[in-house]
């Protein structure tokens, strides 16, 4: 397996593979998530995306690519209330399902740690919704440990 940064030109590739993931969000979610985004769209919403300075992004890659993660530098400064500090977060992962158990999300993940680890950052953060056992589990046995609980009310 082959892990590579990846760029602007690669937006068509995160596009394709995005649903994979997408689409169990909006079955859960449809009141937050589209239903079948077009590829055309998330090809240019992915190809702004890669273009910013506070973007990590990587591609997995096992004869043909598999796999994406992206990820945002954050860099906040101290205020009153908390102390300045660096992290990254990790914002999408995606793997095809076809390449599923094989340690291409675990090296995706560990792609951004040292991406983080090279930018100063000294936590790696991400979310996962309530409905999404199976990534809750799979961050749960990478290392993540809950941090906070976000909820929602409807009005």
């Amino acid at each position: 397996m082959k892990i590579r940064a990846a760029a602007a030109e690669d937006a068509r590739i995160l596009a394709v593979l995005n649903p994979h993931v997408h689409a169990i969000h909006a079955a859960h979610r449809p009141d937050l998530y589209c239903v079948d985004p077009p590829e055309e769209e998330l090809t240019d919403y992915f190809a702004s995306l890669l273009t910013k300075d506070v973007t990590r992004a990587f591609i997995a890659e096992i004869d043909r690519p598999v796999g994406y993660a992206v990820a945002v530098i954050v860099r906040r400064e101290e205020n009153p209330f908390l102390q300045a500090e660096s992290f990254i977060v990790l914002d999408q992962l995606a793997v095809d399902p076809e390449a599923a158990r094989r340690g291409v999300a675990s090296q995706l993940i560990e792609a951004v740690r040292d991406a983080g680890r090279l930018e100063g950052c000294r936590r790696l953060l991400t979310d996962v919704l309530d409905f999404n056992e199976g990534a809750k589990a799979f961050y749960a046995a990478a290392g993540f440990a809950e941090l906070k609980h976000v909820l929602e009310q409807p009005l």
